[in-house]
């Protein structure tokens, strides 16, 4: 369930899950998922919700570590962090769209993403 659904997965290029990939299968009649994973670093939590065609992706990272993160959008644009739109949240970084999700990078801490 944390690896698919809520998508906390290992990076190779971090072993010890020292970077990570949260990229949550957000499928079929599910509403939401929540997942934590009790790494050496601390925990890793990967959150989601749907509401209609709302969805709403809470994920924390833990302190020395780093993470992609996949956010099912049409665009970067349409994906808000904090309120703010994505692209200028402090602490997140837009990479770029990769099948169906806008990919942003994140350092430690809590982040709540939002998509209309």
């Amino acid at each position: 369930m944390f690896h698919d659904l809520a998508g906390i997965q290992g990076d190779p290029a971090g072993p010890g899950f020292t970077r990570l990939i949260i990229k949550p299968a957000i499928v079929g009649d599910l509403h939401w998922v929540k997942a934590t994973y009790a790494s050496r670093s601390g925990d890793i939590v990967s959150e989601w919700t749907r509401d209609g065609k709302a969805i709403t992706m809470t994920v924390s990272i833990p302190p020395n570590t780093a993470a992609e993160v996949y956010v099912p959008a049409a665009s970067s644009t349409a994906v808000r962090e904090g309120g703010l739109p994505a692209e200028h949240a402090k602490g997140v970084a837009y990479i770029g769209m990769k099948n169906g999700a806008a990919v942003f990078t994140v350092g430690s801490g809590h982040y709540a993403f939002t998509v209309k």
